[in-house]
């Protein structure tokens, strides 16, 4: 009797000593995620500094600054009352800004960053800005908020300025499509391609918006992040851009 209490004591602390490993390992996992994100948000506060700018405030960007920290620039996007407040590049492929931020270290954040088969961004038909939807709220997560109509009320343009131009980008339209979509397009042969696809999207639009002139002689651009709804969904957001001179 006295054997089989040992041999349940030592039974219950083997099991008492491999659930404290699991514990001990999860909790230095999501501490090294806290970390994570915090060295994000600290990086591009930085970035908000180089560019002239107060934490987390708008307005005229250095982007001389900004080209000798990281030529890839290419733009600032901001969306009032959101954390969307950030630096666009574009690199040679799309995998090198996926997970490095605008100093180009290592961070789950990424950066926000322009598909590299853009030939001219914004000046071609349709630019495409990729970015992540972290769960700390960061980068492109504010964008599955425009499936809201309350929130596209309040928040119907974005603020784009690149370093010859500053845009209004007139939000008009907001649908969940896979990764492989045709809607990723660059190939424009005709003005007819052209206004099938407006019509398209507009038509597909999961929120009703206000109906923006949008024409085959105009600029589009739209902006990319990861939804969960199916296998390698995409939630995409659609702007016009219209120049502010």
């Amino acid at each position: 009797m006295e054997k089989e209490k040992k041999t349940n004591q030592w039974f219950y602390r083997i099991i008492i000593l491999i659930l404290c490993c699991v514990i001990g390992f999860c909790l230095y996992k999501i501490g090294g995620i806290i970390y994570e994100y915090y060295v994000g948000a600290k990086a591009y506060e930085n970035v908000q500094e180089i560019a002239g700018l107060e934490k987390d405030k708008f307005g005229d960007i250095d982007f001389k600054a900004l080209a000798k920290e990281n030529p890839d620039i290419c733009a600032w996007l901001h969306s009032s009352d959101t954390i969307i407040n950030y630096p666009v590049v574009q690199g040679k492929d799309n995998d090198f800004y996926l997970y490095r931020m605008f100093n180009k270290e290592w961070n789950g954040k990424g950066s926000l960053f322009i598909d590299s088969r853009n030939a001219k961004p914004f000046e071609d038909f349709n630019t495409i800005i990729y970015g992540h939807r972290m769960k700390d709220g960061s980068m492109f997560h504010s964008l599955t908020k425009y499936r809201d109509e309350e929130f596209y009320k309040d928040h119907k343009t974005m603020d784009l300025l690149t370093p010859n131009k500053r845009y209004i980008l007139k939000v008009f339209s907001v649908m969940t499509i896979p990764a492989d979509s045709e809607l990723y397009r660059f190939d424009w042969y005709t003005e007819g391609e052209k206004e099938e696809y407006i019509r398209t999207i507009k038509s597909k639009s999961e929120t009703k918006m206000d109906d923006i002139d949008v024409t085959a002689e105009d600029k589009i651009v739209m902006l990319s992040t990861c939804t969960y709804e199916f296998e390698d969904a995409r939630l995409v957001v659609f702007g016009k851009l219209e120049e502010v001179k």
